[in-house]
């Protein structure tokens, strides 16, 4: 196995990258981003964006998984007990 010159094994996985945040202009519904903000419970606007963004992903994902489930056919419900 590959070693650094410290004598420690190389993480394979890759390295996780801090967010790059830009600056952005939007134009945006104040009233619809206040009650977003409220409903997330954000304490910024950029917050609340950024937890909508983040659920909207998340819920593609579960999309994407559930159907794959689905794809396996049938679940059997005896073997869960």
């Amino acid at each position: 196995m590959p070693t650094r010159k410290s004598g420690l094994a190389r993480d394979p996985r890759p390295a996780m990258r801090a967010p790059d945040p830009r600056k952005k202009t939007l134009r945006l519904d104040q009233d619809l981003l206040d009650r977003a903000r409220q409903a997330l419970g954000a304490r910024t606007e950029t917050d609340a964006i950024t937890q909508a963004l983040e659920a909207v992903v998340r819920r593609e994902q579960q999309v994407r998984g559930l159907r794959l489930l689905a794809s396996l056919g049938p679940i059997d419900p005896a073997p869960i007990d």
